[in-house]
């Protein structure tokens, strides 16, 4: 696994992972402090306590997450097989062979577009949703693997074409030859037996000769 060509993804993808995250968990953020304010009975130090414990979770994830997360992220473009690499703490890897993609989709939402990033998503056949989703590229990286994937996956195809044309060839071949042998060994045993048949006759046809 050492020889793969990791190729990291943009450095713009943890501000795509910050602005997620404070989205998050400014949501909760926002509850704690309406909480506060429209409870008279609740404890005050309460949604203090929960609104500290937010922030300090939200400065992990923006200052170490984000940035750890965004270095694992890569990919690897092999001569049969795309894979894919994430996580910060726990690293996971996934990979999906050419002869399984069925198509590819290029995404791009509202943040991505602001920060110039795009996903590629690759769906395999008989799956429901995308089998390898690759984020935090550039439009143009997008385009060019998603290009050079379907020529690869039409080159096998047509290269799969051709051994089965050249295997179905062969054994038609061998069929006919197989045939002509068939036939040539019945016109033979036909000849054998008409020759024997004219054998007979002829020594029927011949006067016996007489005792003396």
């Amino acid at each position: 696994m050492s020889d793969i060509q990791w190729i990291p993804v943009e450095a713009s993808y943890k501000n795509q992972l910050r602005f997620g995250n404070t989205v998050f968990l400014g949501c909760f953020f926002i509850a704690a402090i309406a909480a506060a304010i429209w409870i008279d009975k609740l404890p005050t130090w309460i949604p203090i306590a929960i609104a500290a414990g937010i922030f300090v979770l939200w400065f992990i994830l923006f200052v170490f997450w984000a940035p750890a997360r965004c270095r694992v992220t890569s990919y690897a473009l092999e001569t049969d097989v795309v894979r894919f690499r994430l996580g910060a703490l726990w690293h996971r890897e996934t990979s999906v062979t050419h002869n399984r993609l069925q198509h590819l989709e290029i995404e791009r939402g509202p943040v991505e577009r602001m920060l110039g990033l795009s996903r590629l998503k690759l769906f395999t056949a008989g799956g429901m949703g995308s089998d390898l989703t690759i984020p935090g590229l550039a439009p143009a990286v997008s385009e060019e693997i998603r290009n050079n994937l379907i020529a690869k996956i039409r080159d096998e195809v047509l290269e799969d074409a051709s051994i089965t044309s050249s295997v179905d060839a062969a054994e038609s071949e061998s069929a006919e030859s197989e045939v002509n042998e068939n036939e040539a060994t019945a016109e033979q045993t036909e000849t054998k037996v008409a020759s024997d048949t004219n054998d007979n006759e002829q020594a029927s046809d011949s006067p016996k000769a007489k005792p003396e």
